[in-house]
């Protein structure tokens, strides 16, 4: 299992790096392969649809990356209850690259449940015909102690278990996407039977 965590903080002490880092540590111990992409040391430009960006190598670098993975690990700090800019922005450079894989959500906020910036993420997952993990985590300023680490026993499980969980069932909607998508290729009959991996054929 390939796994792409990107996490989109402005600021580089950030509580989504420590969120990203437990969830990605669990996936691995689970059996994944993380491959990290900080948007901070890898900016993106601004997405314009009149761009092609094939010479930006930032851009070609997570569009690489996006279309290798398996699954993705998603953090994004809460700025006025939406997703920061930069995780926006990295959304708007895919489409295809999300098709039929599993994305684990998790934000970091100073003291809500994070509920309308995972809401939104999930939701661009899904019209990237992505699938995410039915349930999140949001990390408070509250649950990190004084040495950077995260304190609370329950976000801890719950982030834990999102790693875990992402490698286990990310790997069974690998495997049937690429039987859909290859009964797709070969089958005479209309695309729509066989459910949406038919269009990515």
């Amino acid at each position: 299992m390939k796994i792409v965590a990107v996490y989109g903080s402005t600021g580089k002490d950030s509580n989504s790096l420590r969120t990203v880092s437990v969830i990605a540590a669990a996936a691995e111990k689970a059996g994944g392969s993380v491959t990290h992409f900080n948007l901070m040391d890898n900016e993106l430009p601004p997405m314009r649809i009149d761009q092609s960006f094939k010479e930006h190598p930032a851009v070609q670098k997570i569009r690489q990356l996006s279309r290798e993975a398996d699954a993705f690990i998603l953090v994004s700090p809460e700025y006025h209850g939406c997703m920061s800019n930069w995780i926006k922005n990295f959304f708007d450079f895919h489409y295809r690259e999300f098709a039929g894989k599993l994305f684990a959500i998790a934000a970091t906020t100073g003291g809500s449940m994070g509920t309308a910036c995972i809401n939104q993420m999930r939701t661009a997952v899904q019209y990237c015909h992505g699938w995410s993990l039915p349930y999140q985590t949001a990390v408070k300023e509250s649950d990190i102690n004084e040495q950077g680490l995260i304190q609370n026993e329950k976000t801890l499980d719950r982030l834990e278990r999102m790693g875990r969980d992402l490698v286990v069932y990310g790997m069974l909607f690998k495997q049937q996407f690429a039987t859909d998508q290859e009964s797709a290729q070969t089958d005479s009959k209309d695309k729509k039977e066989l459910g949406f991996a038919g269009w990515y054929a």
